[in-house]
């Protein structure tokens, strides 16, 4: 058992200097944000799939998308128009975005606590998060919407328990901000509504009116991505419905065979998930929780509980998702951003009693820190050791302009045997986009996903690569084309004569292979085939 404060000396901290001084935390903040900004410049890694998609949306810009608002298009094509399109300019938002989130939390903490050491540790957790120093250094939705949540935090905080009822409008922007990016920050309305209930007797009086003049103001948000919606048949309505395998969703029971039967294991994959997606700052903050129960004044363990409430709902919600289908690590990693304030506090306070638990927690976050910022500029390296090396994946960020000039090369030979320009097609989205950013000249590349019996994607909702609209058919019909992914079935529908050329030079991922087709005549005859008859044409490809 652990002396009480009563019962042992208080130690100093080594880095105590540095976290009392007033600027550490926005020096910390700003060397950041130069560190990622210098290696994302000189980053030789190529976009990632979902970087590339985001791309290709705001070549497009519209109301919203197909799976998300128009917030990431709209970046990216601001940060594009000034500095040009390159994986700088692409990437350079999730940088900033990390700043503006890493700030949110040091200035909330500063509001909230009196000991303004926490200011300095709670801006270093926020890049010991592992899914917040990732989504740093690649621009996702994930960046921008944990800033966006971070903020509205700050707001939130400052109308609960500093009685500032004004702060509830600028709550409501950031939620009207951050819905257009990604949907789910509207679960931090339950979490701030518990975390009123928590701080009840402890604050002054909860104003409803402003709350509710703030939640009409971050409806704000919704208006773009429903006007789209109602558009566009609620596309997003029936993507999101596809992700639970509800009725009315993009998926069809032919699908069947592309998703794992259920299983209980999807609930213990989400817990662990989430604990390495927020890493040791999960457990500081529940020290920190506990540990105010029994060593902080009374004001102390108020902040704490409300902050730990904003994130509970999100964390709940997912939880219930997992019971139903499987999850992914970053759906909930909002959460964890005011669980940084009360891991802050633990840290300063068990490094003080000499608490075991506290200090190998604190030590594993700040060793998590230094290895994940290291982890891209090393990644070459590291993926060369030895066990280790098998879990990076470099082939997600690497090979694809030597991909894409192996594509364009066959590109060219086809079409000197053809005398016709081929048309290029992925079965996913994702190389789609990358093919489409990587090709001389980025040209046009279709998605024949929804097609052949896979899920509709944002190339079904333009006009210029719905492969069923007429209009945009008519110049394709009779061409040759250069093909990515997919079996042999799902391309014999629609081309006379097809001929597997196998994997292409650094092809990223294991047994996909690229076809060359003739005479393209649309995917009008595919039929769907039974699991049986799709294991039976799996083409035998080497991987290289």
């Amino acid at each position: 058992m652990e002396k009480s404060e009563s019962e042992t000396q208080r130690r100093v901290p080594w880095w105590n200097k540095i976290a009392i001084y007033p600027m550490s935390a926005f020096l910390l903040i700003v060397g950041l944000l130069v560190a990622r900004v210098v290696w994302q410049y000189f980053s030789p890694f190529t976009l990632i799939e979902d970087e590339a998609h985001y791309w290709e949306w705001s070549r497009y810009l519209d109301w919203s998308y197909y799976s998300k608002g128009p917030g990431v298009a709209w970046t990216i094509w601001t940060s594009t128009s000034l500095l040009g399109t390159s994986e700088f300019a692409i990437r350079i938002p999730a940088a900033i975005a990390a700043a503006i989130g890493t700030w949110s939390v040091a200035t909330m903490t500063k509001e909230h606590f009196d000991d303004k050491r926490l200011v300095f540790v709670s801006a270093l957790l926020y890049a010991c998060v592992p899914g917040f120093a990732v989504a740093a250094m690649v621009m996702t939705i994930d960046s921008p919407y944990v800033a966006l949540w971070a903020l509205a935090s700050l707001f939130a905080l400052r109308a609960i328990l500093s009685g500032t009822s004004k702060s509830w409008i600028s709550f409501g922007m950031c939620i009207a901000i951050g819905f257009i990016f990604k949907y789910t920050i509207l679960l931090i309305l339950p979490g701030v509504i518990l975390a009123a209930i928590v701080s009840r007797g402890h604050r002054n009086k909860f104003k409803l009116s402003w709350f509710l003049m703030g939640t009409v103001v971050s409806g704000v948000g919704l208006i773009p991505v429903i006007m789209w919606n109602a558009n566009h048949d609620w596309a997003t309505v029936r993507h999101l419905l596809g992700h639970l395998g509800a009725p009315g969703g993009d998926t069809q029971p032919t699908q069947a065979y592309h998703s794992d039967p259920w299983t209980i294991l999807w609930m213990f994959e989400y817990i662990a998930l989430q604990v390495l997606v927020g890493g040791p700052v999960v457990i500081l903050a529940i020290y920190g929780w506990y540990n105010a129960r029994r060593f902080a004044p009374k004001r102390t363990q108020i902040v704490i509980s409300t902050m730990i409430a904003i994130g509970l709902p999100i964390l709940a919600f997912y939880f219930v998702v997992s019971l139903v289908t499987q999850t992914e690590g970053n759906w909930a990693m909002a959460a964890f951003v005011t669980l940084i304030p009360p891991a802050a506090w633990a840290v300063v306070d068990g490094v003080e009693r000499n608490s075991i638990h506290v200090k190998f927690a604190w030590g594993a976050a700040v060793f998590i820190a230094i290895f994940v910022l290291a982890l891209f500029p090393g990644a070459t390296w590291i993926a060369k050791i030895p066990r280790v090396g098998d879990s990076v994946p470099l082939y997600r960020m690497t090979g694809m302009r030597e991909h894409a000039q192996a594509a364009q090369s066959s590109m060219n030979d086809l079409e000197a045997y053809t005398g016709q320009k081929p048309i290029v097609i992925s079965d996913h989205y994702g190389r789609a986009s990358l093919l489409a950013f990587y090709l001389p000249g980025r040209p046009i590349v279709y998605c024949s996903s929804a097609q052949v019996g896979g899920r509709k994607t944002q190339y079904d909702m333009w006009t210029h690569t719905d492969l069923t609209d007429p209009e945009t058919l008519a110049p394709l019909l009779g061409r040759p084309g250069l093909l990515f992914g997919g079996q042999e079935h799902h391309w014999t529908c629609a081309f006379d004569d097809l001929r597997n050329i196998g994997s292409l030079e650094n092809e990223p991922k294991e047994n996909k292979t690229s076809y060359i087709g003739f005479n393209f005549h649309t995917f009008e005859s595919w039929v769907p085939q039974s699991h049986v008859d799709i294991e039976q044409q799996e083409p035998e490809i080497t991987t290289p």
